[in-house]
């Protein structure tokens, strides 16, 4: 696994130091440009001058036909100034052979160096040591009446004054940058953890979170709308879904257990009353048809409950189009025995080409439930009907029967588990049938909903799929 820098250290922290380093960067490239345009702009100062220096020396000392015409000392030294201690401009008039003819009255003639004029005619600027310090001297050729060249004039400046500001200014500068990366270094962990502070909010009250008390919820006012405050919404959405789903297990393992311990009550009953004395054969008999009765009504419950489990973690693979019309058909021709018995008219419209992207099986078992629950809420002599129709995206497949209807309350809970409309006690089943047939049409990205006029208006249940 690929590791980063101070990947062990706090967020703000890190920021900090990511901030820090960025605030290094910009700022070296800003001191680099400002250095450089400063370095850039002392050394034209320099070259100017000296071009100015250069030049009023030429007109004080314009030569004769052979040699400079000389000047005195004190009209000569005007062109040399002396700006402090050490560093100043130093003039010599130069002979066409590079002889020293002159020098200004500030240049001392102990620590003289050799003139270096050109070969040619042109002028010439180059730089040296002298006396221990960077200087520069410029060569510009005199000229005679007849525009011949009779001679040379020297300029030196020394480069002391302007190395030291340079060198002064680059102190400052690295000073500048080493506090201002400090400071924002300190700035940026204090922002960083004044910003994430909402985070530690949330993790706090994270924490006081229990695992069977999901009730508290975490703090979403941070004096600003903004990205941690969607994320604590959409965590105490997440909190609000878990607990209501934990909240439903608990009612579910209570009624599981509640719905197992009749039968399994009923039959110690029975075994108990029929241990307790000697009986006829008859009587035993009667009593182990009572025990098998309710050894089946828990078997189905168990059956009923891994079916929901199985409908409830159910991954759809790709699946090829079903004939929904078909298989509702078949589920119907199953059931017609047993509405017959009940005098209850089974009757079905299908639409012709409709196909829907689920698994026969499934398709059959939700069509089964649906059904199955319709004649067992319609009372005799009425009529259960099972449509197949092609509604735009969805195939539909809605069952509408004549039977005890639904008040307002009840279709709330219509689909929960072990939920049977009216008291229950009248109806066979586990409770589970609409659960199961709601989780199977769910996992194939479709609806199942229930709709009735009022207690004993009928109620009709409609199952969208979508279409292949």
């Amino acid at each position: 696994m690929m590791t980063y820098p101070f990947q062990q250290f706090s967020i703000s922290t890190r920021l900090a130091v990511w901030y820090g380093l960025s605030f290094l960067l910009m700022l070296s490239v800003f001191v680099v440009f400002l250095y450089a345009s400063f370095h850039l702009s002392l050394h034209h100062d320099f070259n100017d001058q000296m071009q100015a220096d250069t030049e009023r020396t030429l007109e004080m000392v314009s030569g004769s036909s052979n040699e400079p015409r000389l000047v005195s000392d004190d009209a000569l030294s005007s062109g040399a100034y002396t700006m402090d201690g050490s560093a100043g401009t130093y003039v010599r008039v130069l002979s066409s052979d590079g002889e020293v003819l002159h020098r200004s009255a500030n240049f001392p003639a102990a620590a003289s160096f050799s003139p270096r004029p050109p070969a040619g005619t042109l002028e010439s600027n180059r730089g040296h040591s002298w006396q221990g310090a960077p200087a520069r001297s410029t060569y510009a050729s005199v000229r005679g009446p007849d525009g011949s060249a009779v001679g040379w004039v020297e300029i030196t400046r020394l480069e002391s004054a302007v190395h030291r500001e340079l060198h002064r200014l680059g102190w400052l500068l690295a000073v500048g940058i080493v506090l201002g990366t400090g400071v924002a270094a300190v700035a940026g962990h204090r922002l960083a953890r004044r910003a994430l502070r909402p985070v530690t909010d949330i993790t706090q009250a994270a924490r006081r979170i229990e695992a069977e008390d999901l009730r508290q919820r975490l703090p979403t006012e941070f004096g600003v709308h903004d990205e941690l405050t969607e994320l604590a919404e959409t965590l105490n959405g997440l909190l609000e879904r878990l607990d209501a789903s934990f909240t439903r297990e608990r009612r579910f393992r209570a009624d599981a257990a509640h719905e197992m311990f009749t039968p399994l009550s009923a039959i110690q009953s029975e075994t108990d009353v029929a241990l307790r004395m000697d009986r006829s054969p008859p009587a035993y008999r009667q009593s182990l048809e009572a025990v098998r009765r309710h050894a089946g009504r828990m078997s189905t419950i168990v059956e009923d409950l891994l079916e929901l489990s199985r409908a409830e973690a159910l991954r759809v693979d790709e699946v090829g189009p079903v004939d929904v019309g078909r298989a509702v058909a078949g589920v119907v021709d199953e059931f017609q025995g047993r509405a017959a018995e009940r005098g209850i008219a089974l009757r079905i419209r299908t639409d012709s080409g409709v196909e829907a992207r689920i698994s026969p099986s499934d398709l059959v078992s939700v069509v089964t439930n649906l059904i199955d629950n319709a004649i067992k809420y319609t009372p005799e002599k009425g009529c259960v009907e099972a449509a197949v129709r092609l509604e735009g995206r969805h195939a539909v497949v809605r069952v509408k029967d004549t039977g005890r209807g639904l008040s307002g309350g009840q279709k709330e809970q219509l689909f929960d588990r072990f939920y049977r409309a009216g008291n229950g006690k009248d109806v066979r089943g586990s409770g589970l049938g609409l659960s199961i047939a709601q989780a199977i049409v769910a996992a194939y990205g479709g609806t199942l909903d229930a709709e009735s006029s009022g207690a004993g208006e009928g109620s009709t249940f409609t199952v969208r799929l979508p279409r292949a």
